[in-house]
């Protein structure tokens, strides 16, 4: 039966399941700052690596720009969308996916700034734009298409503890960390295995292994695939700077030994 996509309702239970929002250390680890300066005014990306996963293309009821995977991703939902809800997809515009600035009255970047976060209309109508508060409605049509889009691994903003975003949609933590393990993000340039007494980025092996499972069992959040990619650099740098030492992201003999004893 068709629903009217307009319609205030009660946001559904069970929303984002295993999927959480991802945070500026996760993104900035993964991709990279978008730009040198970044401020309230939404500019470009300027820095590499994210610039060249930029893309614009066509995901079926606009055009966005946003990072190569995620876009993919919306191509897919969408598809679904239109075919299952096709009230809903009629009704569908944007208020913009990449954005990189400042959130208001805070430091930390907007995960726009990275291209992996969308801003959904339904009929012209935005839910949550600014807006406080936490009253527990949302749009229908935005509740329709929120199990597509968690089963493409996208975190819906009503989440948010102290502010129901409805109308934003990101690609989740765990996403982004399972596309920088497969390689969707790009394979790390210059992978090498190495027998030198220091490691660093770009460097693989059972030796990395070694130091992202001690990493691990000191607390640090941190996978241990065998890739000494730019997360596992920003560890490094922190539990370098957690222990009085050179945050230089490379383990020479002096982290080693605070590592491993």
């Amino acid at each position: 039966m068709p629903i009217d996509p307009i319609a205030v309702i009660t946001i559904p239970a069970g929303i984002n399941k295993g999927l959480t929002s991802p945070s500026n250390k996760t993104l900035l680890q993964i991709l990279g700052m978008p730009r040198d300066v970044v401020t309230a005014e939404c500019r470009g990306v300027t820095n590499q690596p994210l610039k060249s996963l930029i893309t614009l293309d066509d995901v079926g009821p606009f055009r966005v720009t946003g990072i190569k995977p995620a876009v993919a991703s919306l191509k897919r939902i969408f598809k679904l969308v239109k075919k299952d809800l096709p009230e809903v997809y009629a009704e569908l515009g944007t208020a913009g996916m990449l954005c990189v600035r400042t959130i208001k009255n805070s430091s930390k970047l907007s995960n726009h700034s990275w291209g992996c976060a969308i801003d959904i209309s339904i009929g012209g109508v935005l839910d949550g734009l600014g807006s406080t508060k936490l009253d527990g409605k949302t749009l229908a049509g935005l509740a329709a298409m929120a199990p597509y889009f968690n089963d493409e691994g996208w975190y819906w903003g009503v989440g948010f503890s102290k502010f129901e975003d409805g109308m934003h949609f990101e690609i989740a933590e765990e996403t982004l960390r399972a596309w920088h393990a497969d390689g969707t993000l790009g394979k790390k340039a210059g992978a090498r295995t190495t027998t030198s007494t220091s490691l660093s980025k770009g460097d693989s092996g059972e030796r990395v292994k070694e130091i992202q499972r001690a990493l691990a069992d000191k607390g640090y959040d941190i996978m241990t695939d065998g890739e000494f990619g730019p997360i596992t650099e920003g560890i490094v740098i922190e539990f370098q700077s957690d222990n009085g030492l050179e945050p230089d992201g490379i383990v020479g003999p002096k982290t080693l030994k605070a590592l491993l004893g």
